[in-house]
């Protein structure tokens, strides 16, 4: 191979002989063909080397792909054994999958079953709880929000009207305490008035009502022994005495009665608590009848009755309202009726009107009428109340003398029959009381004693059973 230089003896080689036409042309061409070959055989030369080192390459490379193959031949041979060890997950990953299709499948069916069943129970719950405990659960929400409204409207009010009216009360407390000496004053006179001039005048009075009172008991003891004999109570009620009372007097008795014993409508508000008591029995006579509150209330409540009075003018007040009221008097009355007759007798603020042994009389007849289990009514004015007993029951003239409750329940019992309860009833109105919250307790208590003595309840209520 040619690096690309003379080869050596060429050049600098002293001329030959001539050797003839065919030595020179021989030169000539080795000249030609070295002038016009030279490059090409160094380039072939050049390529040769190149090819050379081509083939090192080549070489190289063969050698490299060698390894490559023996590498990726032992790459072939893991994923070989991989795929094997793969086949063999794979066989016993389907042999477990078709036990759990064959086995576990019915199992999960039979869970999805039950979960279904369930599912459905659930569903039925829920439109249970949709068709009952929703609407209940929207009522109790719409009334909680009237109850809420409600509220408001209470906190409104109690904004609008009632702060002012407390703070109203408040400057009214506070006045009554500006004025609490003044009070404390006034009360210590009245106390004075009363230690030094009233108070013995009531002690006197009480005095002669208790003697008035012994003299009654004592007429009381004897007609209690007679009726323990079994002696009747032959009393002669002067009829007279009525009669005697002047006739503007009598003509005017309704008027009368509205202006001292109430008004139509407040008495029957009294009548119903008495047709409560009375509850089913019947028939009741009611005696001394007068406007007919009570017959009339007994009639709205669908109980038997019918009544008695002596008041021609009230006997026809009661038949103009349909009421079935007879003009008698309330002993002759009773003694008139069949004995054991009467479901109950009732007697409303008349005993007040006979002497003692008018009233016994009248009790002993009461109790002849009734039938077993039948009822004794009487209501009459409380002489326990000072102001009723030295006042106001002086304010009808046809009263005779107040009937004690206890005096009352006595014969009551002696003549046999048994006093269920006696109740006081119409309290005077609180604004008359003399005890105040704003008095010191000292005057507070005292006052409150005399409004137990001065200001009882105006009426008492006497119920008795016959056994």
């Amino acid at each position: 191979m040619s690096d690309g230089h003379p080869p050596a003896g060429a050049a600098g080689t002293p001329p030959q002989p001539q050797r003839g036409r065919q030595g020179w042309l021989l030169r000539l061409l080795r000249r030609a063909t070295r002038a016009v070959l030279w490059p090409e055989l160094e380039r072939i030369d050049g390529d040769l080397a190149a090819a050379t080192a081509l083939a090192g390459g080549v070489q190289r490379e063969a050698a490299g792909t060698t390894e490559l193959q023996r590498r990726l031949d032992a790459r072939l041979d893991r994923e070989a054994a991989a795929i094997v060890d793969l086949r063999e997950a794979y066989l016993l990953t389907r042999s477990e999958f078709e036990e759990v299709r064959d086995r576990r499948l019915l199992q999960l069916a039979d869970g999805v079953d039950g979960a279904s069943k369930a599912a459905a129970a659930v569903q039925r719950e829920v439109e249970s709880l949709r068709d009952t405990r929703v609407p209940a659960g929207e009522a109790a929400l719409a009334g909680l929000q009237r109850a809420a409204e409600a509220l408001q409207r209470e906190v409104e009010s109690l904004r609008d009207t009632r702060l002012p009216q407390a703070e109203a009360g408040i400057e009214r407390l506070q006045r009554a305490i500006d004025a609490a000496p003044a009070t404390i004053a006034g009360v210590q006179a009245l106390a004075e008035e009363l230690r030094d001039r009233r108070l013995p005048a009531l002690a006197a009075r009480t005095d002669a009502l208790v003697e008035r009172l012994h003299e009654e008991l004592a007429e009381v003891a004897g007609l209690a022994e007679r009726v323990a004999r079994h002696e009747p109570l032959h009393v002669a009620v002067a009829p007279d005495v009525e009669a005697r009372i002047p006739a503007a007097v009598a003509a005017a008795s309704r008027a009368f009665a509205d202006e001292f014993r109430g008004e139509r409508g407040e008495i029957l508000g009294r009548a119903a608590e008495h047709v409560r008591l009375l509850g089913t029995a019947a028939p009741v006579l009611d005696l001394g009848c007068g406007r007919g509150e009570l017959l009339e209330a007994l009639r709205d409540a669908g109980v038997e009755a019918r009544g008695v009075d002596a008041d021609p003018a009230m006997v026809a007040a009661c038949r103009r309202l349909a009421l079935t009221v007879e003009e008698d008097e309330a002993i002759a009355a009773l003694r008139a009726s069949a004995p054991g007759s009467l479901g109950a007798v009732t007697a409303i603020h008349i005993v007040e009107h006979f002497p003692a042994a008018g009233w016994m009389a009248l009790v002993e007849a009461a109790a002849a009428a009734l039938r077993p289990g039948g009822i004794l009514m009487i209501e009459s004015p409380n002489p326990e109340s000072l102001r009723v007993g030295a006042g106001l029951f002086w304010l009808d003239p046809t009263h005779r003398a107040p009937v004690h409750p206890e005096a009352l329940a006595f014969v009551v019992r002696a003549l046999g029959l048994e006093v269920v309860e006696t109740r006081f009833l119409h309290p005077f109105p609180p604004d008359q009381a003399l005890a105040a919250p704003s008095q010191p307790e000292a005057v507070r208590e005292l006052a409150a004693k005399l409004d137990g003595w001065l200001s009882a309840p105006r009426d008492y209520l006497l119920v008795a059973r016959k056994p």
